[in-house]
């Protein structure tokens, strides 16, 4: 089996829904009862490739508190190793109010000051040792990772023959003038970069995936995916590309977490030595399932049902 190791946002979700446009407007308003979630970019992927049966293990930051008492107990029932993470003495664990709207789009309230905390100094050797492949959630999100942490996570685990991939977030951490300089560092120590379509316009200024992919020729990377919500994905492996059209005809409860059901599809297509554009296919499959339940990972699927899901869109390959 591969091993993952998934670095990043950990988060306490509250998932509130269906919450109307002009809630602020209102008075009262009845909703479905709360459902309490693990959230954020690290710890939805990593629940999603343990219920894709991958062998995963998560490295963050958590507070002294409820919170963090929650989602360790949610790691050792999901069966993720959750031993690594590091306990702040002085930040509350990162939480967010996720209010849903009557479309299944999602508008958090959040506190996430422990996020800027996290260094790749919480990451010890002996989690990249274990780990064949290194996933790092939300680049350009992590205040010190950005500022040289990521560069030294990705550069100790290119030195011990793994793996690295990364997506992006854009959030309230200090902006570099230029992010795509800002991330020349650590992208020749990364095989997959698969940012949003926002966010790879933020990297780069470009909209046009074929010239997104232009400013990342030759940096170092193996292979660009950009995300383009209801319309797919786009891939190249810098010899070939392709858009991915996203699955059509399911009913859309929830988006959250559908980026990152993505990334957990895209990286267990990896374990099974798949080609980036099967991987990327695989990932929208999983994506699909899992924006049909309410939470971050609640739809995601096991292998078998994904992979059986994914020959019903796929059905010759």
């Amino acid at each position: 089996m591969t091993n993952i190791l998934c670095v990043g946002m950990m988060v306490c979700d509250v998932l509130l829904r269906p919450v109307p446009w002009d809630i602020l407007k209102r008075d009262c308003v009845n909703i479905d009862t709360p459902v309490t979630s693990c959230g954020g970019d690290a710890l939805n992927v990593a629940m999603g490739l343990a219920k894709l049966g991958n062998p995963v293990a998560v490295c963050g930051r958590v507070g002294d508190d409820g919170n963090g008492a929650f989602i360790r107990k949610a790691c050792r029932e999901a069966g993720i190793d959750a031993d690594r993470l590091a306990m702040d003495p002085e930040c509350p664990t990162a939480a967010s109010y996720a209010l849903i709207d009557p479309e299944g789009e999602r508008h958090f309230l959040t506190d996430m000051q422990i996020f800027h905390r996290l260094t790749d100094t919480d990451v010890p050797d002996e989690a990249l040792d274990w780990a064949d492949i290194v996933y790092m959630g939300s680049a350009m999100a992590l205040d010190k990772m950005n500022k040289g942490g990521l560069e030294r996570l990705f550069r100790r685990a290119k030195e011990k023959g793994k793996l690295t991939a990364m997506d992006a977030a854009v959030t309230n951490a200090p902006a570099p003038e230029d992010w795509l300089e800002s991330l020349k560092p650590v992208l020749q120590y990364t095989d997959v970069f698969f940012p949003s379509r926002e966010e790879a316009q933020t990297i780069t200024g470009e909209t046009d995936p074929a010239a997104v992919r232009a400013k990342f020729e030759g940096l170092g990377l193996k292979v660009l995916g950009i995300k383009l919500g209801s319309k797919g994905c786009y891939v190249t492996d810098f010899q070939k590309e392709e858009m991915i059209p996203a699955v059509s005809g399911i009913q859309v409860v929830d988006t959250c977490g559908a980026g990152d059901s993505f990334m957990a599809g895209f990286l267990c297509g990896m374990t099974h030595g798949w080609d980036p554009f099967r991987c990327a296919a695989f990932a929208g499959c999983v994506a699909a399932k899992n924006v049909q339940a309410v939470g971050g990972t609640a739809g995601v699927p096991s292998f078998d049902n994904a992979l059986a899901y994914y020959h019903t869109i796929y059905p010759t390959t």
